[in-house]
């Protein structure tokens, strides 16, 4: 059958499940609406047997009530038309019995027929009191009492056989439906038997379609695989594999393989070539990233240079510019900033000042406290580091513009040249601000003398929340070993491992210097 199915058309594969769906809905919807008329037409017919049979029952238990009345108020009164009426009242009777005798509903039912054969006894022996009753009321009235008794009894003896029939004709409504119920189960479980016997046939043949389309498109994800994996020189050839039958899968396979063989040939004419162009790339690449580094370290060394300058001018030594660089790297990464912004901050970080360069001299290097014009041309610097750097495309300036611009502002607001507050002021400001301030104090000026690190600390603890950020306060204060740790290695000039503050900040042997 697996054979059958690979040779089918895939059309045809696919529409072979919709069609096997559709004729089992379509049996199945004919075989419940013949079995639910032929339950109904047997219901319908038992339940009008009933009405007919009761319906004769009860009318002949009315006719004889009136046959009573009729038969003793003539024996009484001497009625003329008695005769006609109770003729016409027994042949009503009859017709009645007639019809239950032959009634299908009763008519198999032995019982039945013993009672109706009762029945009609009765009655026979009821008209023969009832034509004697008239002679014996007149001749005399004992005999007529007696006769009117016995009319009574017969009379009742009836009403209990058709009370007896009412029984029967219940207990064989009773019988009816549970044979109707049982039926109704033997229906139900061939249906249920039948629909399953064409549902498991469905899934099979669904599997069989299914498994026939698997593994031809298996064989086909193969040899589109295998000229993948040449393409990636993971192997030497493709595998080309031929699919049996006639269907579409089949047709296109033949396609990609005829199309797999034709592009194979060209890619191992073209491999030569490509290989040679790799290699051409591969140099030039490697020429663009060292002229790329060549320019970013002369850049470095461009900014280095100038923030020397700016600091000589203000008779402070190169090893500021290195320190406040190496405290904003460490700061910048515990932060979270990424290794590149991190690095890009520090080597941004030596031009914070070089608007100083456009300041005097004499209000440069003055040695005493700054008069109120003197400060406000002082402060002039942070505005025009900022024009001097602003207009360059460079990562690194464009970095030093943000922060020659942005590194004398306060978190409170009270800052300068703009007054900018909190995350208003950019976090390479923030984070600068930190890094100057912490080395200019620590650090002997012409107007000041070092301060010791105790006092250092207690001004960022007074200032946190004021003149600087308190995330990056509390940053500081909690990882001071690797600050002091930078310190003391630039001060010994020694080689600043970068990884001991961007990778590994345990790495970092614990150096706090104590100070009175």
């Amino acid at each position: 059958m697996i054979n059958f199915i690979n040779n089918l058309k895939l059309f045809t594969k696919l529409n072979i499940t919709t069609a096997i769906s559709a004729i089992s809905m379509i049996l199945a919807t004919i075989m419940f609406y013949i079995i639910t008329n032929i339950f109904f037409d047997i219901i319908d017919k038992n339940n009008r047997s009933k009405a007919e049979v009761q319906q004769a029952s009860n009318a002949i238990i009315r006719l004889l009530h009136q046959i009573d009345y009729l038969t003793i108020n003539n024996a009484i009164q001497k009625k003329k038309n008695y005769l006609e009426n109770s003729q016409t009242i027994y042949k009503k009777i009859s017709d009645n019995l007639s019809t239950i005798e032959h009634s299908a509903y009763l008519h198999s039912d032995p019982d039945a027929k013993k009672i109706l054969q009762n029945i009609r006894a009765r009655i026979q022996g009821y008209r023969v009191i009832a034509s004697s009753l008239p002679e014996e009321v007149q001749e005399d009235s004992t005999d007529g009492l007696y006769a009117i008794m016995a009319l009574s009894s017969a009379s009742q003896r009836i009403l209990q056989e058709l009370e007896i029939l009412n029984k029967k004709i219940d207990i064989i409504a009773k019988e009816n439906i549970q044979t109707l119920n049982q039926d109704i189960f033997y229906v139900k479980s061939f249906s249920i038997a039948f629909i399953s016997i064409l549902i498991l046939f469905l899934l099979y043949t669904n599997k069989l379609i299914l498994s026939s389309i698997l593994s031809r498109v298996e064989l086909l994800k193969e040899e589109i695989l295998s000229f993948f994996d040449l393409l990636s020189k993971k192997r030497e050839d493709v595998v080309h594999i031929t699919q049996e039958g006639n269907d579409e899968i089949a047709e296109i396979a033949q396609i990609i393989d005829n199309n797999i063989y034709i592009a194979t040939d060209i890619l191992q004419q073209e491999r030569a070539d490509t290989q040679l162009i790799e290699q051409k790339v591969a140099e030039a690449t490697q020429e663009l990233k060292n002229l790329n580094n060549e320019i970013e370290a002369t850049q470095r060394e461009i900014v280095f240079t100038m923030g020397t300058i700016a600091e000589e001018r203000s008779k402070e030594t190169g090893d500021h510019i290195k320190r406040v660089a190496e405290y904003s790297l460490i700061l910048a990464r515990l932060y979270g900033l990424s290794l590149e912004e991190s690095l890009l901050i520090k080597n941004a970080s030596p031009m914070h000042d070089i608007g100083k360069i456009g300041i005097p001299d004499e209000i440069l290097n003055k040695p005493g406290k700054f008069t109120d014009e003197e400060f406000a041309i002082m402060k002039t610097h942070a505005e025009t580091g900022y024009k001097m750097l602003k207009h360059s495309d460079r990562s690194i300036l464009k970095a030093a513009s943000i922060l020659a611009y942005e590194h004398h502002e306060r978190w409170d607001g009270k800052g300068y040249p703009r007054g900018l507050k909190g995350e208003e002021i950019h976090i390479y400001g923030r984070i600068t601000t930190i890094a100057d301030v912490f080395d200019a104090l620590g650090s002997e000026r012409v107007y000041k003398e070092a301060w010791p690190l105790k006092k250092i600390l207690a001004l960022f603890e007074e200032e946190r929340g004021k003149q600087f950020d308190p995330v990056l306060t509390d940053l500081f204060l909690n990882n001071l070993e690797h600050f002091l740790a930078a310190k003391e290695m630039i001060e010994s000039n020694e080689t600043i491992s970068l990884s001991a503050y961007i990778e590994d900040f345990n790495r970092v042997s614990l150096y706090i210097k104590e100070e009175n």
